[in-house]
């Protein structure tokens, strides 16, 4: 085996389990607002569609959420067609929200020196228009049931 024959560890989206269960499909998180404050961290609010979440589905037709990522190191959006295309790959049927883990995105950042870079996690949020991968220590999501 040649050196750059090396089996490299493949980038795995592993969906992210919320209190609404899993959030699945281009129309699920339809989203009003991104803020970012002066802590790095990243807020999304909008609406989640009640018809396509894994847990509380006959609850409500649509639930409020607020979902906040802390600690944002880096984050990239993209319209979510053209994410697609970049991509090479149809996300649509998929989870809407994931961890990436093997992040080749995160292993390649070059944080600063004193950044403990294992700390950190890439995630990928597909609202309906666009995709968001954001590097970031934690999050936190809160729907109202």
């Amino acid at each position: 085996m040649k050196a750059d024959e090396r089996e490299l560890p493949m980038e795995k989206a592993t969906a992210v389990n919320t209190c609404l269960g899993v959030l699945k499909g281009r129309d699920c998180i339809y989203l009003d607002q991104v803020k970012q404050d002066a802590l790095n961290n990243l807020t999304f609010t909008g609406d989640i569609n009640g018809d396509l979440i894994s847990q509380h589905r006959d609850e409500k037709d649509w639930f409020p959420y607020t979902l906040t990522f802390r600690q944002v190191l880096a984050y990239f959006t993209c319209e979510l067609d053209t994410y697609e295309n970049l991509a090479g790959t149809e996300y649509l049927d998929g989870s809407s929200f994931d961890l990436i883990e093997d992040s080749t995105w995160l292993k390649s950042l070059p944080v600063r020196e004193d950044f403990d870079k294992g700390i950190y996690r890439h995630y990928r949020l597909f609202t309906y228009d666009d995709v968001y991968n954001i590097i970031a220590v934690s999050y936190e999501f809160v729907a109202e049931l």
